[in-house]
């Protein structure tokens, strides 16, 4: 099966160390990619919980680098997984956002809900 071209620049991967779950977004977070996004984002959470690991996760580092675009979809996507970190009594820590990410988390004020690093 070949990839959707519409995905074909928008990656989501993920790691854990300890306790910290880190994950890395690539490319346009949009309303064309966010629901797959989301349904990634989501599995990459529940997977440890389903492997039973002892150590819950405690930290979320979304890793926002390589974002080169993202709009109101891409944004409810982002405050989405602040809500699953704080559902599992977890930080949510965004990395590295480019200018454009961090004048639009200015500008609608969902600054305040992440630690920016």
């Amino acid at each position: 099966m070949t990839p959707d071209p519409a995905f074909a620049g928008t990656r989501i991967a993920g790691a854990r160390t300890g306790d910290r779950l880190t994950i890395h977004l690539r490319g346009s977070l949009d309303a064309m990619s966010v629901t797959a996004l989301q349904t990634q984002l989501y599995d990459l959470t529940r997977v440890y919980d389903v492997l039973g690991l002892s150590m819950p996760v405690r930290q979320i580092h979304i890793d926002v680098t390589d974002v080169d675009f993202c709009d109101a979809a891409g944004l409810r996507m982002l405050v989405a997984a602040r809500c699953v970190a704080q559902a599992r009594d977890a930080t949510c820590h965004l990395r590295n956002p480019q200018p454009h990410l961090r004048w639009l988390l200015w500008a609608t004020r969902a600054a305040e809900l992440f630690s920016v690093d």
